[in-house]
């Protein structure tokens, strides 16, 4: 009561003679926050039973509207880490609204593949080609890197009439020259109709050109040069190319040089890190050939797959000696010759570019050099993904996303950890999202209020240790546990899990974490602090706190606020591996993979925004 108020309301209390207008409030304000349809009942089960029938069917009608929303949901002008972020972020709603219908990881990805653009439809039918299917991380990083891949090449601009495509369209290119021919035979023969047939008969054969012989006068059929014996006719395909460059075509992915418009290579190999394979599309090159039994095609940037018709192999000379290339596909249509660097590696090379040369090397015993990056082999490519991690990275600097990556961190300490730079990687925040409710929060940490916490704290560690059992859990973990023994320093708040199938085992696991922080710390434990249950009230147990000097503080019975410290952390430990299970759709049956990350990542981040110390620094440091 506050000056005849009730406290936070504003309501006047009830006297003898305000009754009319004291009931016309408490009407309006039971309105207001939606608990007019309580009234009349007479017992809190009844009023409980109402409530969660009435926001129960407002839940109904928010699944409906999120799932006509994931139904409808397409890339459409957004990136593929934003597109990825909005998909699970729906379904991670869905999921909190409707836990016995979790959303699964498969389903997720098909949802995602469904909305995204067009582009990516051919890239996404060979990914799901392969053996192995990409976890839901590993399909956002290939996407991602496509999507990366796609903007450098509209930044490619190619000169007019540069002859340095890799892949022409000959069928349109001899189309267009019979359209030429039939079109110049059509004029003159209208010609000689519209002068006669006593008019002088026109050489219009002239003008033409022989695409056999290069000399004007008549046509390839009609040539008198014939082929030499061993000229195949690869070789003439090649030499008319020549006049057909410039026509339209398409880029092999990562292979476009401004040189190649500039000389000619149609003996010279380019030396491709992104090529899985020796690829050419001129016949005569190889020494032995045979058809392809695989299932492999080349896809170029724009998407397009051309098939590989045969494959063999290939010898090319060099100022060292003849080298042998082996399982290099022919692939027709191709103008220029690739030279792969994974299968020169496979072969026992090692590559150095350097600024105006390449060399291939063998037997390398020592190199002496800064290592600048390392990047990785993924299949037949190289990969060297810092650069797109941090460009992900960098798309979500949102406090949102980095509160769920350091496992749903207060908005506080986050913004203390970015304006000092406290964790590597984690940029400068702007916006730490006032007034942003964590779906995930509000799913993971109902529960009761808090009681007060304690003033006293000790000076060192292992003054006090604090011990919980947690369990049993209603799902076993994946080594068979159903128990987990939490263990927290008083002074540094460090936490140590422990995970056990029967109750019977604390005691052995306490003897062992004594053992392991006394050597590693050099002290001593003086106090243990833990509740009555049995696993600690043992007689076992006792004997030895007491044989080693360990001063015993038990709870009273009914009174878990006196083991606050371990009550707490162990609702902390839930409440993270909780949402992380549940936000990710890994089974329960992790829980105790969960837990032990955990534990891991809150030993390392800061106590508080004032004090910005983890315990791992104030226990070891």
């Amino acid at each position: 009561m506050d000056g005849g108020f009730a406290r936070g309301l504003g309501i006047k209390l009830l006297t003898p003679t305000n009754f009319k207008k004291w009931k016309s409030c408490i009407k309006s304000y039971l309105l207001r926050e939606e608990l007019w349809e309580v009234v009349g009942y007479e017992s809190a089960a009844e009023i409980w039973t109402s409530l969660d029938g009435l926001f129960n069917r407002k839940n109904v009608a928010r699944l409906q509207f999120l799932e006509n929303e994931l139904a409808k949901a397409t890339q459409g002008d957004l990136s593929i880490s934003k597109f990825f972020l909005k998909i699970k972020s729906l379904c991670a709603e869905l999921s909190a609204l409707d836990p016995d219908e979790p959303i699964s990881e498969a389903k997720l990805k098909r949802h995602i593949i469904r909305g995204l653009r067009k582009e990516y439809v051919t890239f996404v039918t060979s990914v799901q080609g392969w053996a192995t299917q990409p976890s839901l991380l590993e399909l956002e990083n290939l996407l991602a890197s496509q999507e990366s891949l796609a903007r450098q090449m509209t930044r490619v601009t190619v000169s007019e009439g540069a002859s340095d495509a890799l892949f022409t369209e000959k069928k349109k290119k001899r189309w267009e020259g019979k359209k030429k021919q039939t079109s110049a035979r059509d004029e003159s023969s209208s010609s000689k109709q519209q002068e006669g047939s006593f008019a002088p008969k026109k050489d219009w054969k002239k003008n033409l050109k022989c695409f056999r012989c290069h000399q004007p006068g008549h046509f390839k059929r009609d040539c008198k040069v014939k082929l030499q014996p061993g000229h195949a006719a690869g070789k003439e395909e090649a030499s008319s190319s020549k006049e057909e460059a410039g026509w339209g075509g398409a880029f092999m992915t990562g292979t476009c040089v401004r040189a190649l418009s500039t000389s000619d290579m149609e003996d010279d190999w380019i030396v491709d890190s992104g090529c899985g394979h020796h690829l050419t599309g001129d016949l005569s090159k190889f020494s032995s050939l045979q058809a392809y039994s695989g299932n492999e095609a080349i896809i170029t940037a724009d998407n397009t797959i051309h098939a590989v018709e045969k494959e063999g192999i290939v010898t090319v000379g060099s100022d060292k000696g003849p080298l042998t290339l082996r399982s290099v596909y022919h692939v027709p249509g191709m103008k220029k010759n690739l030279f792969s660097v994974t299968n020169a590696v496979d072969a026992g090379y090692h590559v150095l570019f350097g600024p105006t040369e390449v060399k291939f090397l063998r037997n390398v015993s020592t190199v002496k050099a800064d290592i600048a990056h390392v990047g990785r082999r993924v299949k037949d490519l190289f990969v060297l993904s810092t650069s797109s991690y941090v460009d992900r990275m960098r798309a979500n600097d949102s406090a949102a996303i980095w509160h769920e990556r350091l496992g749903h961190v207060g908005m506080d300490k986050l913004k203390a950890m970015s304006s000092r730079s406290l964790v590597r990687g984690l940029p400068k925040l702007s916006s730490f999202g006032e007034g942003h409710a964590c779906a995930g929060c509000q799913y993971g940490k109902s529960h009761r209020l808090p009681f007060d916490k304690s003033q006293s704290r000790s000076k060192a560690p292992l003054e006090v240790i604090h011990g919980d059992l947690m369990g049993p859990t209603a799902t076993a973990s994946l080594g068979g546990s159903r128990y987990m023994l939490v263990l927290i320093d008083d002074y540094s708040r460090y936490t140590w899990v422990y995970f056990l199938k029967e109750k019977s085992e604390a005691f052995q696991l306490f003897v062992e974490f004594k053992e392991l922080v006394e050597g590693r710390l050099n002290l001593k434990i003086k106090k243990l602090r833990t509740d009555n249950g049995g696993e600690f009230v043992s007689s076992e147990f006792s004997n030895f706190c007491r044989k080693h000097g360990i001063q015993r503080e038990l709870t009273c019975a009914h009174t878990p606020q006196q083991n606050g410290v371990a009550e707490r952390k162990i609702r902390h430990l839930t409440e993270t591996c909780k949402y992380w299970l549940h936000a990710k759709s890994i089974p329960r049956s992790f829980w105790a993979e969960g837990m032990s990350c955990v534990a891991y990542v809150i030993n390392r981040m800061p106590l508080s925004p004032i004090n910005m110390k983890s315990p791992f620094e104030m226990l070891l440091k």
